[in-house]
């Protein structure tokens, strides 16, 4: 496998790295769409894998001694279920979790990171306290940060290549630091990002897609956390359930058919937006959203949270 990616520097990597990114749990993520039924129907296509690679880009860019923070960037992920966030939610799966049991419980991983005198224990750590990697209560981590810079690259809305916003880009224990401008980039992306993801038709897809997984899941259990979402989709593409078939004909062919609206009405599926990122890149050591232009930026986040009610016309 071509470990390359484009938003960043080529950087070093240790012979137990390359051995991580060869494991079974950590491949499996290049069959994992990072945008969820997104993926569908928009330009934001890349997989978790490109997603992974570059946080650990990153990570070993910013803490180049950190062997187990290294290894917690490359491993952060695996336990995500088809299609991300998407499924995830509807199903009541949480992947934080699912990762810290693989990271336990499978051996080539386990065996790797035993050799090279990384503790288990202490990647599983990294990825459960306030790091550079997954940021603090209020400051942004490398994790976030990839996904904000890598989504708004594929959709074409970035101000700056990646590349070009790192030489004014710092990373501590305490999160993400940068320069005014700098951070101002950053926030837009967080801002543009979630509006896309957020936009009435990324939430129609995604929920229509838990609905149908859901449906076949009630006639059919299936080992869903280890599936890919070709495996997934394979299986409801032949499910002879009404519902099932109905569902996939409108998100794979017919997304037309969705209609969208602003409201708590209860004949559809009702999607929620409550909860969004809060959390922002260091300036001056507080975060960015304290300052006024932080402030206005934060403002557009929160003016997405709605609820929406999708029908099928």
């Amino acid at each position: 496998m071509l470990l390359i990616e484009p938003l960043y520097p080529e950087v070093p990597m240790f012979n137990w790295e390359r051995a991580l990114f060869q494991t079974r749990k950590v491949k499996r993520l290049k069959q994992l769409a990072h945008y969820g039924a997104g993926s569908f129907v928009s330009p934001v296509t890349h997989s978790r894998f490109e997603h992974t690679l570059g946080v650990w880009k990153l990570t070993a860019m910013f803490f180049r001694e950190r062997k187990d923070l290294r290894a917690a960037a490359i491993l952060h992920d695996i336990g995500h279920l088809p299609f991300s966030h998407a499924v995830e939610r509807t199903l009541g799966y949480n992947h934080h979790h699912l990762t810290e049991m693989s990271i336990r419980t499978e051996e080539d991983i386990s065996l790797i990171l035993l050799e090279n005198g990384i503790s288990v224990e202490k990647v599983i750590q990294c990825l459960n306290e306030e790091n550079g990697l997954l940021g603090t209560a209020d400051g942004m981590g490398l994790d976030h940060l990839d996904s904000f810079l890598r989504d708004t690259y594929m959709m074409g809305e970035i101000e700056q290549l990646p590349k070009e916003l790192l030489p004014h880009i710092r990373c501590t224990s305490h999160g993400i630091e940068a320069d005014a401008n700098t951070c101002a980039i950053i926030m837009d992306c967080v801002v543009n990002d979630h509006a896309l993801f957020l936009s009435p038709l990324l939430l129609a897809v995604d929920r229509v897609l838990a609905e149908a997984v859901r449906l076949l899941l009630q006639d059919s259990p299936s080992p869903i956390e280890s599936m890919t979402d070709d495996e997934l989709l394979a299986e409801l593409k032949a499910s002879n359930q009404k519902g099932v078939k109905e569902l996939m004909e409108v998100l794979l062919y017919r997304t037309d058919r969705l209609s969208v609206r602003e409201s708590t009405e209860e004949k559809g599926l009702e999607v929620n937006v409550h909860k969004l990122y809060h959390k922002a890149p260091l300036y001056n050591g507080k975060p960015y959203s304290e300052t006024e232009a932080g402030m206005t930026q934060m403002n557009r986040l929160n003016g997405l949270k709605k609820t929406y009610n999708v029908t099928i016309v």
